[in-house]
């Protein structure tokens, strides 16, 4: 599509403006200590102090600084006058180590895939660059987390991660330019990891003519603990009104890791045992009995079976208590109806609704423990006070 001039800087700053939005939610959480915007600096000795340029600047607790600059189309020309600024910031301020140009999340796949095969020159040394590395929203959102967090320890990483996916796709579904871009089909909006946005509306098959506005929020307050005490399976909660004057809500799960696998369940026995069948005594006793063990081996081959006889009937309603909290003690906004899984290995994301992943794990043959979906075992700690349920990422 061939853009007005008016409507090129539109584009152009719809791009810049999403990445401010990024930036700005990583100084929120600490990532970064602060970013300037139109960075400009010259050499010294040279009476021009702003000959060069990088559209953003960013600075890390440590002190390093990275120079970002965003594109919305692969131009080599274009580059080489952002080659020239990168290779000059470096040298003036050794304190700026990396230079990255940003693309966005929601770039057709051709015009992706030609940023990824120029990045790939880069990364592969067949062509020199200053510009360390072609990334998407995503990516250098990731970069900037995993630099940030790089002294912590790995339990604390998967903990600051996965709290803040949350927040990052409450955000995402709240950037009002997503809702535009999607309800007007505006080409020079370009959104703020847009793919995501595009992925989650359509899963939750809403029509772009009738809504008005989304709003969600990865507020725990807001959201709530459950009666119990415990944590709900509800991660992101999204309200959505409509031009009718209609209003609905939505429930996610999110589940970001590098295995392949995750926990998405932990309660006591007695806990298992009510929400099943509080009146199967049988089934109460041999969930206790491989609390207290808490493994296979202990807990012996001839019970296993009897848990697995037990637990039978009961299969389908585990799956949907253990994924999305249903049949617990948990209200409806606190219940997950959809599933969003995020590989770190791969920045691959998918959404099912809490059904639909249940039969996707049933169709890719997982095997679990005692005829489940599940491999039970239990937290550091609390061997003989809770049983804790693992699944796979399909």
């Amino acid at each position: 599509m061939a853009f007005s001039n008016a409507e090129k800087s539109r584009h152009g700053k719809s791009a810049q403006d999403s990445l401010s939005f990024i930036l700005n939610r990583c100084k929120k959480l600490n990532y970064i200590t602060d970013y300037a915007e139109e960075y400009r600096i010259g050499k010294e000795g040279y009476t021009n102090e702003k000959q060069f340029y990088a559209p953003f600047l960013i600075v890390f607790p440590d002190g390093t600084k990275w120079a970002l600059y965003t594109t919305t189309s692969m131009r080599t020309d274009r580059i080489k006058g952002q080659q020239w600024d990168a290779v000059n910031l470096k040298e003036i301020d050794p304190q700026i180590t990396k230079a990255y140009l940003v693309f966005p999340d929601g770039v057709p796949e051709k015009d992706r895939n030609e940023f990824l095969r120029q990045n790939s020159k880069y990364t592969s040394k067949v062509e020199y660059s200053a510009i360390d590395e072609i990334v998407s929203q995503d990516n250098i959102n990731n970069l900037i987390e995993s630099y940030a967090i790089q002294n912590k320890s790995p339990g604390q990483k998967t903990d600051i991660q996965g709290n803040n996916f949350e927040q990052r796709v409450a955000d995402v579904l709240s950037f009002k330019p997503n809702l535009l871009k999607w309800k007007n089909g505006d080409k020079t909006i370009e959104g703020m990891h847009y793919d995501l946005f595009e992925s989650i509306v359509s899963c939750f098959e809403l029509d772009r003519k009738s809504v008005l506005n989304i709003f969600a929020t990865a507020d725990s307050k807001i959201i709530g603990r459950l009666p119990s005490g415990g944590k709900p399976k509800t991660d992101v909660l999204v309200y959505v009104d409509y031009s009718n004057q209609a209003k609905n809500f939505f429930t996610i799960s999110c589940k970001r890791t590098s295995k392949n696998e995750v926990s998405v369940h932990q309660y006591s026995a007695n806990s298992y045992a009510d929400v099943l069948n509080p009146k199967d005594s049988e089934l109460r006793r041999l969930l206790n009995d491989f609390q207290v063990n808490g493994n296979l081996r202990d807990f012996g081959a001839e019970n296993s079976l009897a848990l697995k006889d037990s637990l039978s009937p009961y299969l389908e309603k585990l799956s949907l208590w253990v994924l999305g909290g249903f049949g617990g003690d948990g209200n409806e906004k606190q219940c997950a109806s959809y599933i969003l899984t995020y590989d770190n290995q791969t920045n691959i994301f998918k959404i099912h609704t809490i059904t639909e992943y249940h039969q996707h794990l049933l169709k890719a043959g997982v095997n679990g423990h005692f005829g489940t979906l599940f491999k039970w075992t239990f937290a550091s700690g609390q061997r003989g006070k809770s049983i804790q349920l693992k699944v796979k990422i399909v």
